[in-house]
């Protein structure tokens, strides 16, 4: 298994991860379930194990790519930089989370505040690494991209031999149309 085969088979884990523990703290707060809550935090812990590999997979996957397709350099370095932030963020975030876990495991009620921060921090990151996925499927992907497109339309026109159309076609307007009848 080569690199790029690690990174597209470890990187949708964090990011369907973090929307599936998105709605798992949600629950938990919503129900005010501490079993559940803890679940997640473990949860939230294995995933930024798994976001580690994906992203320390992705410059050699790049090499792989670089050496047998043309890819944009600006697109794989802004896709990279995404990835680097949603990471950190998740290093912050799962710092903030086994500081939870200490605390429940010593027996401390475990600050609402703390759990709001997990919350709305989960929900960001997902959106960043909804974000950093969509930067990285441009990559090999150029449909996606964000392009105008440049076609312009041209109307077909039938021309009738009279009058008006030889007139219409010296005319220095090409909106202003003169009927003779």
């Amino acid at each position: 298994m080569n690199a790029a085969q690690v990174h597209l088979l470890t990187v949708h884990i964090p990011i369907i991860g973090c929307w599936g523990l998105s709605i798992l703290f949600i629950l938990a707060h919503y129900f005010r379930d501490d079993r559940l809550f803890k679940i997640s935090c473990w949860l939230l812990l294995s995933i930024l194990l798994l976001a580690t590999i994906a992203y320390f997979s992705g410059p050699p996957a790049y090499d792989l790519l670089k050496d047998h397709y043309q890819v944009e350099k600006e697109t794989v370095e802004f896709h990279a930089l995404l990835a680097r932030s949603c990471l950190l963020g998740m290093v912050v975030l799962a710092m903030i989370v086994g500081n939870a876990l200490i605390q429940g495991f010593q027996g401390e009620k475990i600050p609402g505040w703390q759990r709001w921060v997990i919350l709305v921090s989960t929900i960001l990151l997902s959106i960043s690494w909804a974000a950093a996925a969509h930067w990285g499927g441009m990559i090999r992907h150029p449909e996606i991209r964000f392009t105008v497109s440049n076609v312009v339309e041209t109307p077909v026109v039938q021309e009738t031999m009279n009058e008006s159309a030889l007139f219409n076609d010296l005319s220095p307007n090409p909106f202003i149309r003169i009927d003779f009848q």
